[in-house]
């Protein structure tokens, strides 16, 4: 691939280059960016059932999230169906922000797992891209890692 597209596998069908641009971008966003001081990598990379969605090229991922299934306890709004999948560490590139990246890689996962619950939790300054998504907010925000986040939910 040398032009920049959607890309989705599990763990067992990502290749060296390919894991090392998603690790790469993460510690770019979360790590030295953000300052986030929490464990990136918990173990559900690696779950059978967990997708890796990014964008980019062989050589360079710009935009990345992970789909998770729901830990058991996981957070919904209380008159709704529990969440089939949980949408994280969604990250893009400083240098390709604004962009339309994340927006691509959400509407590629609701194409793709949208006539299922999803939930995620979004930092609040960026809720309204997954608003354009269908995502409502519930609960009151909270700060998790330093930084204000908000319940958002799509039935």
């Amino acid at each position: 691939m040398s032009e920049h597209s959607v890309h989705r596998t599990r763990w067992t069908g990502l290749t060296t280059d390919e894991l090392y641009g998603i690790v790469r971008l993460r510690n770019r966003v979360f790590a030295l960016e953000q300052r986030v001081t929490d464990e990136d990598f918990d173990g559900r990379d690696r779950e059978p059932d967990t997708e890796h969605w990014w964008f980019g090229t062989d050589a360079e991922t710009v935009g990345y999230l992970r789909l998770i299934r729901p830990a058991p306890g996981e957070t919904h709004p209380s008159d709704t169906a529990p969440p089939a999948w949980v949408i994280g560490r969604v990250a893009t590139h400083p240098d390709h922000r604004g962009t339309g990246i994340a927006g691509r890689l959400v509407a590629a996962v609701v194409a793709e797992h949208g006539h299922q619950p999803i939930t995620l939790h979004a930092q609040e300054y960026v809720a309204g891209l997954y608003e354009r998504h269908g995502f409502v907010r519930f609960d009151e925000p909270y700060v998790e890692a330093g930084i204000r986040h908000v319940g958002m939910y799509r039935a």
